[in-house]
């Protein structure tokens, strides 16, 4: 049946064959045509409302010259400039999804190259389901805020959940806690999600995985990534840090029963005093047990990690992460780095690490056990519940716009050049040191 012109506010999914491999295809439309193409929940790239409309045509496999007729009718353009237009936008698009360079949904969605912080959203792209803050690890740093016996939702409510993220065009899910893994129903929500179209991930301390049952069962449910802690190639320094006994084995474990499955994977550690002095060490350790992806990250500010007093200073993140980067041009794994951080301290643009300003109420969000959606992971401010609440009313709640439009950034990072790219670094961390705004080429020190 041919498709409708014009297309249907919300997500619209496709599937291709590319380089021997499948990709999945997700196209966002906004009420003006605008959008987002989003590939393998790994690579985003904004469209405009004609270039939203062609890359709708395109992918479902509108001849060109129908497609053609179907601009013109639409915006009164003669058909030598609708065709060229339309041939040049789907060259584009093929280059975006026939890209062979292995880029990974679990690298932050590639917003750094790709996404502009100024492109007007009505929901994010990136969800994460806390559905459980119970966990088997304890770590001194644990940014999470709320009691291990926190009220959770059951299957069916869940699920209920899913079907609202994909109503709303949320093409990616990451299942949280807490430790994920303890959910019993875990497997089930994961195929629940993938039979919608989602992509799926699982952020997870990887001891369960040390399981190979286990495992396959994640993967056969359709599972598509999965990152895992690892905070030190030593176990005494691991389980010190996590404070459980034989953690690091069992992670260790996982990790190698990962890197063996079909998933896409990544490592992901935090740089604290306890492990920043080994981190060559680390580095050398992943290497040996070939995991493709190492995710390095800086405290988060909150939960224990608030009061821990075990985080590092921005200003020497730099030295740590030219080590890490070096060491992964020489073997030919991937670096990513999390952390917002204050471009004043610590600029990750020098380092080619791309733009990390905070995403939180934007470009990814995070529901809690009991279905409360809060701006992020690790910012525990309910916005309301997705259960029983508008979508707008969270959505544009005084606190998500506050972080969107960076409202309450200190005074002085308004007037600094790199405002737009930094925003004032992780909301969380501003109380623990102070800014230097820059201009041009000279810093000035806070008054």
């Amino acid at each position: 049946m041919k498709p409708l012109f014009p297309p249907s506010k919300g997500i619209h999914k496709f599937d291709r064959q590319e380089n021997g491999g499948k990709s999945r295809i997700h196209l966002r439309l906004e009420d003006d045509y605008s959008g987002v193409l989003v590939v393998n929940a790994a690579k985003m790239i904004h469209l405009n409302p004609t270039a939203g409309l062609m890359a709708w045509q395109y992918l479902s496999g509108i001849e060109t010259q129908e497609a053609v007729k179907q601009l013109r009718r639409l915006f009164s353009i003669n058909a030598y400039k609708a065709k060229q237009d339309y041939l040049e936008t789907i060259f584009k698009i093929d280059q975006l999804i026939s890209d062979d360079s292995k880029s990974c949904p679990v690298c932050d969605l590639g917003l750094e190259s790709l996404v502009p912080f100024t492109a007007k959203l009505s929901a994010p792209y990136r969800m994460d389901l806390a559905i459980t803050y119970r966990c088997n690890n304890n770590c001194a740093h644990c940014y999470n805020a709320r009691e291990r016996n926190y009220p959770e939702l059951d299957t069916a409510q869940w699920k209920k959940i899913i079907d609202r993220l994909w109503d709303l065009g949320i093409p990616h899910l990451v299942f949280t806690g807490g430790e994920p893994t303890l959910r019993g129903d875990l497997a089930e929500l994961i195929q629940y999600a993938e039979q919608k179209g989602f992509i799926t991930g699982l952020n997870t301390n990887g001891r369960k995985l040390a399981d190979p049952a286990f495992l396959q069962k994640l993967v056969d449910a359709g599972l598509d990534h999965v990152q895992i802690t690892l905070e030190s190639h030593r176990a005494e320094i691991h389980d010190e840090m996590v404070l459980a006994k034989g953690a690091w084995q069992e992670t260790v474990q996982g990790i190698k029963n990962v890197v063996n499955s079909r998933l896409y994977f990544m490592t992901n550690t935090t740089l604290l005093q306890n492990n920043h002095k080994d981190l060559q060490e680390l580095l050398n350790f992943s290497k040996e047990l070939g995991i493709p992806t190492i995710g390095l990250n800086a405290l988060i500010y909150s939960g224990k990690g608030s009061t821990v007093n075990t985080g590092l200073p921005e200003s020497e993140l730099p030295e740590l992460l030219e080590l890490a980067i070096e060491h992964c041009n020489q073997s030919g794994q991937r670096l990513i780095w999390y952390t917002p951080t204050q471009y004043c301290h610590f600029d990750p643009m020098m380092l080619d690490l791309g733009i990390k300003g905070c995403t939180a109420a934007y470009y990814n969000m995070c529901i809690e056990p009991d279905g409360q959606v809060i701006p992020c992971q690790s910012y525990y401010e309910p916005l309301g519940s997705l259960l029983d609440q508008p979508w707008d009313s969270i959505w544009n709640h005084p606190l998500s716009i506050n972080l969107r439009e960076r409202k309450d950034v200190p005074q002085e990072c308004h007037h600094c050049d790199y405002f737009q790219e930094c925003g004032g670094g992780c909301p969380l961390s501003r109380d623990h040191q102070n800014v230097m705004p820059i201009f041009k080429d000279l810093i000035l020190p806070k008054s």
